[in-house]
């Protein structure tokens, strides 16, 4: 699994796009990611996968400061953007996700055919 590296990025749109960091585990069944979106909610995150990519973008909301007046702010609306290449090992239909305290949990399932299968070794008669 490949994954993009620039951390930030201007977008058309000129607002800042952050990329995620991101941890990726792996078993005999699944890849695990895990990637930090601080602020996102999870009706903000769309997750696609097509032709072998990956693609996650999400957007961070800041509430509605109506009625104050800020005196100082350093927290900002923020989009977020990550990518990876996964490969045919993966099966697409097999994706789910969990969003949680700010950290996105995707597990995606290896196919069957690729999984490390134990072979028994039998008595002779």
């Amino acid at each position: 699994m490949a994954t993009d590296k620039s951390l930030v990025s201007e977008s058309k749109s000129s607002r800042r796009v952050y990329v995620p960091v991101a941890d990726i585990y792996e078993t005999e069944d699944l890849y695990c990611l895990k990637l930090e979106m601080p602020g996102a909610t999870k009706d903000s995150i769309d997750i696609t996968v097509e032709n072998n990519e990956l693609l996650i973008e999400g957007k961070s909301v800041l509430e509605d400061n109506a009625g104050r007046q800020i005196r100082y702010s350093e927290f900002s609306n923020m989009d977020y953007k990550r990518s990876f290449r996964i490969g045919n090992d993966i099966d697409s239909n097999k994706v789910e996700a969990k969003f949680e305290d700010g950290v996105l949990t995707l597990l995606l399932y290896k196919h069957e055919a690729v999984k490390p299968k134990k072979i028994t070794i039998n008595t002779a008669n």
